[in-house]
């Protein structure tokens, strides 16, 4: 009696997994099929005639340029970083941390979420340092640049005829979502008491983290203010990139005060977990956001189209780096 019990028991556990995973699948279906449709419509929308002559425009040498912006951008973001790590009594070199966030890349390619990225880099920089450092100093790397995005939106979006009342109002909600978020990061009465609610146990689980990152890094303020600058280069320099993407396609008078306004939004609604990698949806919002700045509809997708085509080469690169890494890894082991 007692093996049928266990028998029974081991059935139905198998038949959760495969039902959990036949789910999961469904979901991930579902999430690409979304994808697709929205690229579709799209292109369909911009008209494949003007997609195709806007990216008749590249040329080698946009390319390039494009190629070595990124290798800025994520220099600044490995070198910053480096200072959360330092802070925390761990050293790394740059060009390690440049080479985890490239893994960082490939792995958000492979997975539906940008978190992914961030989880292997980290564990990564944790086994040569400390899991828990490590993991901290990723959160505080983000949260600065979160912070700087906004604020570069909120201090540019009075001086741009783009940013009528709603784009106003979705800058000034997502940065009093911020400030909440940080208020309640801080506040360990109150994160303790929101974490009997069953409801926001993830939610907790994730302002616990940043909280933590916060109580280590808080007494240095010098630290916090040359991420926050180096924050502010990096958002400076994906404006920068976004206008040479644009006249790269045959845009050649992008507004650059305009793109500091909506480059945040863009990167917000791109965020949204409902494709991979937020496929269709961040190009939507480039269509959307570019056309309503002066870009015209094959040249807005057009630039959408070259940095997501971007973003994969830098995953791809990704991919051989983590291939090396791994066999570091496996060699250390024998």
């Amino acid at each position: 009696m007692a093996e049928i019990q266990f028998l029974t028991g081991q059935l139905l556990k198998l038949e959760y997994y495969t039902r959990g995973l036949s789910d999961l699948k469904i979901g991930k279906f579902i999430k690409n099929l979304f994808a697709i449709v929205l690229l579709v419509a799209l292109v369909y929308t911009a008209r494949p005639a003007s997609l195709i002559d806007a990216l008749k425009n590249l040329t080698f040498e946009a390319i390039l340029y494009l190629l070595i912006l990124s290798v800025v951008l994520i220099y600044v973001s490995a070198l910053k970083w480096k200072l959360f790590l330092e802070e925390f009594g761990s050293s790394l070199p740059v060009l390690h941390l440049f080479n985890l966030y490239l893994v960082g890349y490939f792995v958000n390619l492979i997975l539906p979420s940008y978190l992914g990225g961030d989880a292997v880099r980290s564990w990564y920089a944790g086994k040569k340092t400390d899991q828990h450092h490590a993991l901290a100093a990723t959160i505080l790397e983000r949260y600065t640049g979160f912070v700087a995005m906004i604020a570069l939106g909120l201090i540019f979006m009075w001086f741009v005829e783009v940013a009528n009342i709603k784009i106003k109002m979705a800058v000034i909600l997502v940065a009093i979502f911020l400030v909440v978020v940080t208020w309640l990061s801080l506040n360990r009465k109150m994160l303790a008491r929101l974490g009997r609610i069953k409801k926001l146990e993830t939610v907790i689980k994730h302002l616990s983290k940043i909280q933590e990152a916060f109580h280590l890094a808080r007494a240095n303020r010098q630290l916090l203010i040359k991420a926050l600058l180096l924050s502010l280069v990096f958002h400076t320099l994906t404006v920068v990139n976004t206008a040479v993407a644009a006249y790269a396609v045959g845009w050649y008078d992008p507004p650059i005060y305009d793109l500091f306004v909506v480059l945040p939004l863009i990167l917000l609604i791109g965020a949204i977990p409902l494709s991979p990698n937020g496929l269709g949806i961040q190009e939507g919002a480039f269509y959307f956001f570019l056309t309503g700045v002066g870009a015209s509809p094959g040249q807005a997708l057009a630039v959408a189209v070259v940095l997501r085509a971007k973003a994969y080469l830098l995953a791809l690169m990704g991919g051989i780096v983590w291939f090396f890494v791994r066999g570091d890894k496996q060699q250390g082991q024998h």
